[in-house]
């Protein structure tokens, strides 16, 4: 199925699921209003995109897939079926049409294009890894950026494009991270967070406050991840995903500093806040905090405590149990393979780093490549079995000869 016909087949449906309902345009955008509590578009603006939904003119972001199986009092799956949950390897060579950039003022439909390219760079994402996919959403992110800066846009449609482009700036934030160009990625979550808070979009505010957390712990610099994570914290009414992802940040933060109980207390409460799973005041960007997830910040925690033989069997967990991203399952492996290097477990070592030299250019992600790196280097100087050492000697050469 093309994407042409992914959005006929979804506008059909929410067209089927309104004239149901018995509800005209005005009374359906009322309902989803509901549903949006930041930066949400005037009525007539909501009206025009029920319009274009239903005609499968333009693709359905995911807030307002949320925004509308809350109105049908439906949940996500069962409301758009298989088009929430298509896997990233369906997408059509045509998926990632940019909004566009002929000179024309930005107009609603530029907007929605915005949101529908940024999904499909994540989705890209999760295939591949951000090397890649990041120059792409950079330069959707700079154009939206110059439209914004030089009023190219129609009046009516400002906010709405302020919040789309905050939204694509926080996606080439975490793009950057994983091709490890940390300070490219510093510099656009920033522009993000500043284009969030123009728009009044309090959740991906959050959001891009919680990359920079993350950001500060890959770094090393934790007092930084807890002052930003301790002020949000305190907040009163975060949704309960919210408070999983701050608290996951918190507890790495603490493990840093080698406070171990109140690292997994941290960890620990973000496992109970996800217990009851997604409610309707869960913002659609924490889809991605799972009891895996969870898992695998666990054996980061007791690995930067110095316990790798305690972070071993979490990572084994985290490589079972990741199946929606193989950027991420390739992440998973490389630090099972750190532990046990750390751990001088060789025999299983030497199983695990043979499925991730088999991986490699499939996933362009230099964060997890450099790490990679690094533990070739310690194992070809450690005192490890002969076998071991000479699959670390080539794949260090392997690396050096494509250094992506």
């Amino acid at each position: 199925m093309t994407t042409a016909d992914e959005r006929r087949r979804i506008g059909a449906l929410l067209q089927a699921e309104r004239r149901r309902r018995r509800w005209s345009k005005p009374e359906t955008a009322r309902r989803l209003a509901l549903h949006v509590p930041d930066q949400c578009p005037d009525r007539d603006t909501l009206i025009s995109y029920i319009k274009r939904w239903e005609a499968g003119k333009v693709s359905i972001s995911e807030r307002y897939r949320f925004a509308y199986a809350a109105a049908f009092d439906m949940d996500v799956g069962e409301l758009f079926g298989q088009a929430a949950a298509r896997p990233p390897d369906e997408l059509t060579a045509g998926a990632l049409d940019p909004p566009d950039s002929d000179g024309r003022p930005a107009d609603m439909e530029y907007a929605a294009n915005l949101r529908e390219t940024g999904q499909t760079l994540v989705k890209l994402d999760t295939l591949y890894g951000g090397n890649d996919v990041f120059p792409l959403a950079l330069r959707v992110f700079r154009d939206a950026r110059r439209k914004l800066a030089v009023g190219a846009y129609e009046p009516k449609v400002e906010r709405d494009l302020v919040a789309a482009a905050g939204e694509i700036g926080e996606i080439a934030a975490w793009l950057a991270y994983d091709a490890d160009r940390q300070a490219e990625s510093r510099q656009i979550i920033l522009e993000a967070l500043l284009l969030s808070r123009q728009a009044g979009d309090r959740n991906m505010e959050l959001f891009e406050l919680t990359h920079m957390s993350m950001q500060s712990v890959y770094l090393g610099h934790p007092a930084e991840a807890l002052r930003i994570t301790d002020g949000l914290l305190r907040a009163q009414h975060l949704a309960p995903r919210v408070a999983a992802v701050l608290n996951i940040r918190r507890g790495r933060a603490l493990a840093q500093l080698g406070d171990r109980n109140g690292a997994f207390d941290a960890l620990d409460n973000a496992r109970s806040a996800i217990a009851d799973g997604i409610n309707e005041r869960d913002p659609y960007w924490t889809w991605w905090v799972t009891e895996t997830e969870i898992a695998w910040q666990k054996g980061m925690a007791h690995a930067e405590l110095g316990d790798w033989r305690a972070a071993v069997p979490l990572f084994y967990e985290t490589v079972a149990g990741r199946t929606a991203s193989r950027r991420a399952l390739h992440n998973d492996r490389i630090h099972l393979l750190d532990a046990l290097v750390h751990t001088a477990s060789w025999a299983d070592a030497e199983q695990v780093i043979g499925v991730v030299s088999g991986q490699l250019g499939e996933v362009g992600s230099s964060r997890g490549t450099n790490l990679l790196r690094r533990i070739v280097r310690r194992m070809a100087d450690a005192n490890a079995p002969s076998t071991v050492t000479d699959i670390a000697l080539d794949l260090r050469e392997r690396l050096d000869e494509n250094p992506l």
